[in-house]
């Protein structure tokens, strides 16, 4: 949804109030998903989600630095283990970074990027 109040406003009754009273419950990650997209398509950017049927799943795929790269959004501290699938396979599927955004001080694991939900505006396509 280019809009995350109508989204929130699509979601079964009383979750209007639960959010607007702090408790996102079970929709936290689906509205900072939301929330990421929103922000990249107003920065002009094209959204690509990959997704196959063995489970593996990036939110989304973008070019940054030149680059093929995977970028997690992460509502709460969490795995990326689909990200680390695929960067264990460059052969395969030729990336060799992702960025997680969540609730991280920046800082670097490996070949994967973390950044605070509000620096998602700083991922320019250079």
């Amino acid at each position: 949804m280019v809009d995350s109040g109508l989204l929130i406003a699509m979601l079964e009754d009383g979750t209007q109030f639960d959010v607007l009273q702090g408790n996102l419950n079970g929709y936290k990650g689906a509205i900072v998903e939301n929330l990421t997209a929103d922000i990249l398509a107003k920065m002009g950017r094209k959204l690509y989600y990959f997704h196959k049927d063995s489970g593996l799943e990036i939110d989304f795929v973008m070019r940054y630095a030149g680059q093929s790269t995977l970028l997690e959004v992460k509502a709460s501290t969490g795995n990326t283990k689909s990200a680390k699938t695929v960067l264990n396979h460059p052969e395969k599927y030729h990336v060799g970074s992702a960025i997680k955004l969540g609730d991280y001080n920046v800082g670097r694991a490996g070949q994967i990027r973390t950044l605070p939900f509000y620096m998602a505006f700083l991922l320019t396509a250079f």
